[in-house]
């Protein structure tokens, strides 16, 4: 479908209710593995187009909250945001768009005073919490849906009292306009995004300055040791006719009749779980098991819904970055190898939501975009195919046949479209190239856009829409050796006989040719070769280890192979496995983007 800017609705439901004869719940930290340690705070941004770090997304969401700087809370308290990615190139709505300030005859009790508050990350949820003169305000911020979040606020106090409960917030986008609405107010943007904040206190009222509101209660709460309760629900569609679906599920959570709150915990320790080492729920944290918490929640970080032209579940390479707010084929297929381990339905959408932009001719294209009016689709390259490494390795997971019946077809299709379109002299070795001719788009293809072995290629056409580098690439040779094999065992699985034995005689001929063509005896590494004589590309890199990824070399090659990687003078350097060989001319660590520096997918 194509993606057409319709009226979003951002609504912030705000719920205020008293506690029975309930005690403040203490957040206890899980005796899982703490995925806790890896949010820092962040600074309000100065205006709607500061940078988005350090923001906290879950279920696919399109908005995300930070936390406020410890030492900078004097002047407010709530959660810094939201940041909202389909907002143009991305925006923030407000430095906080719910805070809370407690008022006893007009002044403030807590907004200006000595304070002690920790902000923190652990568990699927954001933290703050604040004590002064004996007031304890509670607050956690989680997702309940790729549309919503809630944020829960619980008050206590030594003694008891009577104030006002509080809200306000600034916009930070200058176009947005206010307008009120019952119990609540909205936030016109000049895309056609309305913002709605509705509350359910009867006797609510707002004032508005400029791009300020403040809320002026009728009603005066008790404040002591009995718990108050406060929850706000902030939500976001990008569909009219799925708002009554999700007012519905909202005012559900409200009332507790479903239990959202404990899916959400028990979602959460299962992934802390998935991580642990020895799969118990008591293990000790290590180094080791730190970078998988970091990687989990880098990946949940950056996990989106379909929405615009993104018919699937998917994950950006990076949130923090507007022009990475889309799909990457190659990032796709792995991420989805990492997914399948704790999110094997999303690792699923993740392929679909690549094959959905399968042309007729059977390529996929580089990255694709929600909004096509701010970036567009990428269909001058493709990515290294990968992608039946990822269909094999969530088959292994999860046993589901249905999957792979379902993608088999499609990545013959593709496995196809490169030797009838990236094979020159077809012989059986394939090129990294472009469908417009361009050399750049060939580079990007290969995923290592600025590659030393590709300094001095040239472009040849091979029909109207392909173009190849004079040069057969040893890492794509293998990924499509490793195709072949991953291909024969779907064939298996699906009682495909005939295809079984054409990938297994495929595969059979492919790695002769990687074996015998692209590794040099002389100096024991593989290497990219010259499409017109065979000679070798002699540049060492990343490609080089390839083969023994994919299970083409010989014991003996891969024994050489593995004798590079530990010389520290190539490979094996102070920070391990750069994208090029360390006593190179060209090595450049700092800056040379696939000329040194260590990408983690090669890594």
């Amino acid at each position: 479908m194509q993606y057409n800017l319709k009226l979003f609705m951002f609504m912030i439901i705000v719920a205020t209710t008293l506690g029975n004869n309930m005690q403040a719940e203490k957040y206890q930290k899980s005796n899982l593995i703490s995925l806790g340690t890896h949010y820092s705070s962040l600074d309000s941004p100065k205006d709607a187009s500061d940078s988005a770090q350090n923001i906290f997304t879950d279920l696919g969401a399109w908005f995300g909250f930070a936390l406020p700087d410890n030492d900078k809370l004097n002047d407010v308290f709530g959660f810094i945001g939201p940041y909202l990615m389909h907002y143009k190139y991305g925006a923030w709505l407000s430095q906080s768009i719910i805070n809370l300030d407690l008022k006893i005859n007009s002044q403030s009790i807590i907004i200006g005073e000595e304070k002690s508050i920790n902000s923190y990350f652990d568990e699927g949820k954001l933290h703050l919490n604040k004590k002064i003169n004996g007031l304890e305000i509670d607050q956690t911020l989680q997702y309940i849906s790729a549309n919503s979040v809630l944020i829960h606020t619980s008050i206590l106090s030594d003694t008891e009292f009577i104030a006002d409960l509080h809200w306000f917030g600034e916009l930070l986008i200058q176009e947005a306009k206010y307008e009120k609405i019952d119990r609540g107010f909205q936030v016109i943007l000049d895309n056609g995004l309305v913002i709605q904040a509705r509350f359910t206190d009867p006797n609510i009222d707002f004032l508005f300055s400029e791009n300020r509101y403040e809320s002026i209660s009728q009603t005066t709460i008790t404040i002591g040791k009995q718990l108050i309760s406060n929850k706000v629900i902030i939500s976001i569609f990008s569909e009219d006719e799925y708002m009554d679906t999700e007012i519905e599920f909202i005012q559900s959570v409200l009332n507790g009749s479903v239990s959202v709150l404990d899916n959400n915990k028990n979602r959460w320790d299962r992934y802390a779980l998935s991580i642990s080492s020895n799969n118990s729920s008591e293990v000790s944290f290590s180094a080791q098991q730190s970078i998988a918490a970091k990687s989990l929640l880098t990946l949940i970080n950056n996990w989106r819904a379909p929405y615009g032209e993104l018919k699937h579940d998917g994950l950006f390479p990076s949130y923090a970055r507007p022009y990475f707010r889309g799909f990457w084929a190659w990032d796709s297929w792995k991420h989805a190898v990492a997914l399948v381990n704790f999110e094997p339905e999303l690792a699923k959408n993740q392929v679909r939501a690549m094959y959905d932009f399968q042309n007729k001719q059977g390529m996929i294209a580089d990255c694709v975009f929600p909004d096509t009016t701010i970036e567009n689709h990428n269909w001058r390259d493709t990515k290294p195919p990968l992608s039946a490494w990822a269909v094999w390795s969530i088959y292994k997971k999860t046993k589901d046949s249905s999957f792979v019946a379902e993608l088999y077809p499609k990545i013959v299709k593709y496995h196809e479209w490169w030797y009838k379109n990236r094979d020159h002299d077809s012989n059986g070795l394939c090129e990294y190239g472009s469908t417009d001719g361009t050399e750049i788009a060939a580079r990007w293809e290969s995923g290592m856009d600025n590659a030393v072995r590709f300094d001095n290629i040239k472009m040849l056409r091979n029909n109207q829409s392909a173009w190849s580098m004079n040069q057969e690439s040893v890492d794509l040779n293998s990924y499509l050796f490793a195709e072949k094999k991953y291909l024969k065992n779907m064939a298996t699985i699906l009682g495909k006989n005939v295809d079984v034995k054409k990938y297994k005689l495929e595969a059979a001929y492919l790695k002769k040719q990687i074996q015998n063509l692209m590794y040099d005896p002389s100096d024991g590494y593989f290497y990219d070769i010259k499409l017109d004589d065979k000679s070798f590309v002699k540049v060492k890199g990343p490609e080089g280890w390839i083969p023994l990824w994919a299970g083409v070399a010989s014991q003996a090659q891969a024994d050489a192979v593995i004798e590079k990687i530990l010389d520290p003078k190539i490979f094996n350097t102070k920070i391990p496995f750069p994208t090029l060989d360390a006593s190179h001319s060209e090595f450049n660590p700092e800056k040379g983007y696939w000329r040194g520096p260590v990408w983690m997918d090669q890594a």
